[in-house]
């Protein structure tokens, strides 16, 4: 039986002893010595009161609970662009995650390099790119952001994994697996061969609407921890009103039983998305065709826009072309939204 443990935390100034109490029934996982690394949500480079990624003070209220079991803390992830230093740096920088090494011991990583780890009885996936600092860790703990997703409708502990597939590695599988079938298969692959022992969940500030970028911040005042990282997902989306049977990921996961520690909150209804791509029940080699009929492109806000390009360079399908705006072709766009969670200015978005 899968245990999701759930606290209620009002707001980040009050985190580190909600963090150090859901993480109590947990502190067998760690040990003195051993190296830990906190894998948060980097999606892109956003200011903390956008709730596009997780919270430094939530990262940071982790972190000094695995430093006093006297664990090394490396803080890292790939975000949806190039993987470069450069880039990387000026994601931690937006994000504000440079408070890390300034107010703890931890550090955050640059180490770009990955290997595949087998993964024979993959569902799609029989190895996956996984970043060498997750590879070389004792232990994974992942730190998710409570999010609703324009494409896969909720994103969560496994799907926060996909961060340790190496830069436009990511926005490649979108273009290969198209269909949400195939897509959600994969990224529980990717979950799989990352494998994270505890997943804690940044609930205090969540998003709603057209997430994981282009959302609006809504208060939810939880924290949910499991080492089950679906059973984590399925009871986050149970807090907050989400209709778990309009999530394609819980069409391919066998969740065993879930008891919930603490209580559920009865009072949160987010706006959550329908979803994206092709409806589930179609065969996937209608994926790219059927996109086109059901989802609509990107909408961009010109005025916004600073033509820097990154949506052309992290299109899948090289669907968009940049004359003084970005281009999106009809015919060649999967409808992925990888472009509108990239954008730096927030200038397209799903609709």
């Amino acid at each position: 039986m899968a245990e999701v443990h759930v606290r209620r935390c009002g707001d980040y100034q009050n985190v580190q002893g909600s963090v150090k109490s859901i993480f109590l029934p947990f502190k067998k996982l760690t040990f003195s010595g051993g190296t830990a690394l906190v894998k948060p949500n980097l999606l892109k480079g956003a200011p903390p009161e956008k709730a596009v990624t997780t919270h430094p003070e939530f990262i940071i209220a982790v972190i000094r609970e695995l430093e006093d079991a006297g664990m090394k803390v490396i803080v890292g992830d790939s975000p949806g662009g190039p993987s470069s230093k450069k880039f990387l740096k000026r994601c931690y920088e937006k994000s504000i995650w440079t408070r890390i090494p300034e107010e703890t011991d931890a550090v955050l990583n640059y180490d770009l390099s990955y290997s595949h780890v087998p993964l024979p009885e993959g569902r799609v996936l029989k190895s996956v790119p996984v970043m060498n600092v997750c590879n070389d860790a004792d232990l994974v703990v992942n730190l998710p952001k409570l999010k609703t997703h324009s494409l896969t409708v909720f994103t969560g502990a496994v799907k926060n994994t996909y961060g340790m597939v190496p830069g436009l590695m990511k926005s490649a599988f979108h273009g290969q697996y198209k269909g949400m079938k195939t897509f959600n298969r994969m990224l529980l692959d990717v979950h799989d061969a990352v494998s994270p022992d505890i997943s804690i969940m940044d609930g205090i500030v969540g998003m709603e609407g057209k997430g994981p970028a282009g959302g609006d911040p809504v208060k939810l005042s939880i924290i949910l921890a499991s080492t089950d990282a679906p059973a984590l997902d399925y009871m986050a989306c149970k807090a907050v009103g989400i209709d778990t049977s309009k999530v394609p990921l819980f069409r391919e996961v066998k969740l065993s039983d879930i008891d919930v520690v603490g209580e559920l909150p009865s009072e949160v209804n987010v706006n959550y998305p329908e979803g994206g791509s092709t409806p589930w029940w179609l065969p996937e080699t209608f994926g790219g065709v059927m996109a086109n009929l059901y989802m609509k492109r990107p909408n961009l806000y010109a005025d916004k826009c600073i033509s820097c390009g990154e949506c052309m360079r992290i299109c899948p399908e090289d669907a968009i072309k940049m004359n003084q705006y970005p281009k999106i072709s009809w015919w060649k766009c999967i409808r992925c939204y990888c472009c509108a969670e990239i954008c730096p200015e927030d200038a397209l978005e799903p609709r």
